[in-house]
């Protein structure tokens, strides 16, 4: 490990602990009341209710139906939205097609989906997984439009010189020159799945950590709100860590990301 990358780790623990101190200092002389922010020996005390089964739900399910409700939405998003970036930025008709189309689609938040996700998919796992797959296509599609876009022309000058073909130039020029704009894509779109879980799981689920989060705030118990927080950060940023070693190792001469 690098004195750099020492530096960051020290720093980013000094400030998750001055957080915590701030936290305890808060709760711990009543400035803040319990039901608003609970104390961190609550906030384990909810933990260990979550691990012995909250409601009847062993944790494990927690986990389990949060994390096949994203990844069903999150494969699906790149199925679709990575192969149609990289066709609009392609296929001059395509763009015209869709751009319209994007631009009257994009700012409308996941959560808006949420009625309309109910009537054409269902409550089951269709119904929440669409919720998703809304809130990852657009970081695939939108990276995946502008690595295309943003190939060097000196590269496609160069293998028309050579006589390649438009197959040959998308498939072997265009698309490899911005595999690591098309990656920031998945990536971006990883964290934006994993943030829509808590409205995803809105759509009527009996387990998961929006489950979790919805029952903490109904039954007014806030520790129970913050177990399912800080299970939803913490397995975002293992999943955001785990995608960045991949990234690394497809792209080894590529910016690390330090």
């Amino acid at each position: 490990m690098n004195a750099k990358r020492v530096q960051q780790v020290v720093l980013g623990s000094l400030s998750i602990a001055t957080v915590v101190a701030f936290w305890v200092f808060l709760t711990g002389t009543g400035r803040v009341k319990p039901i608003i922010l609970p104390p961190p020996a609550d906030v384990l005390d909810g933990i260990l209710d979550v691990y012995r089964g909250y409601l009847g739900v062993p944790w494990a399910e927690h986990f389990k139906a949060s994390i096949i409700v994203m990844l069903a939405g999150y494969f699906t998003a790149i199925a679709v939205g990575v192969p149609l970036g990289i066709a609009i930025a392609w296929w001059k008709p395509i763009e015209t097609i869709f751009s319209p189309l994007l631009a009257i689609l994009r700012p409308i938040p996941p959560p808006a989906w949420i009625p309309l996700a109910i009537l054409w998919f269902g409550i089951g796992l269709g119904g929440k997984a669409f919720i998703v797959f809304v809130a990852a296509v657009v970081p695939c599609i939108m990276n995946s439009y502008l690595a295309i876009k943003s190939t060097p022309p000196e590269l496609i000058a160069s293998a028309r010189s050579l006589g390649a073909s438009q197959r040959t130039l998308l498939v072997e020029v265009a698309i490899p020159s911005g595999l690591p704009a098309i990656l920031t894509g998945m990536r971006i779109g990883l964290g934006t799945a994993w943030a829509t879980i808590v409205a995803a799981e809105l759509v009527v689920s009996l387990a998961g950590f929006g489950f979790l989060i919805m029952n903490g705030y109904r039954n007014l118990e806030s520790q129970i709100v913050m177990v399912g927080m800080i299970a939803v950060a913490v397995l975002g940023y293992m999943m955001n860590w785990l995608f960045l070693v991949i990234e690394r190792r497809l792209l080894p001469w590529g910016d690390a990301h330090d």
